[in-house]
């Protein structure tokens, strides 16, 4: 299951999970890349954010891309994984302001995390 293309220069994404602690619903707005079965997405902060720390509890969430949901499992690329510096110089090209490179800290800390749909939602 592809992300649409005519989705795919939305800027962001909303992730909602399963808090790991409190059992509610958590939602975080990201920057995401359309990926191969899903999209992309990256904590900056090395994994650190509440939306990361859930999905390594409980590895699904559900995306949402301007009115369309998927259900998605989390699936977390290792430091050494080759795809990894090509994803984040994606983020780069996409997000960074001209003349702002985060690209080094971000090899050095960011999580990279591929959300593979299950399934779409039922729009409302």
């Amino acid at each position: 299951m592809e992300l649409p293309r005519d989705l795919a220069e939305e800027r962001y994404c909303v992730l909602a999970t399963q808090s790991r602690m409190a059992g509610r619903r958590h939602s975080a707005e990201l920057w995401f890349l359309p990926a191969e079965g899903g999209v992309y997405l990256m904590s900056g902060s090395g994994g650190l954010t509440q939306w990361c720390l859930n999905l390594q509890a409980d590895e699904q969430g559900v995306v949402r891309v301007d009115g369309r949901a998927w259900l998605a499992r989390a699936s977390f690329l290792h430091r050494d994984d080759p795809e990894r510096a090509a994803i984040l110089a994606a983020f780069h090209e996409r997000y960074d302001p001209p003349g702002k490179d985060r690209t080094p800290a971000w090899k050095r800390d960011a999580i990279v995390v591929q959300m593979v749909f299950v399934r779409e939602l039922e729009r409302p």
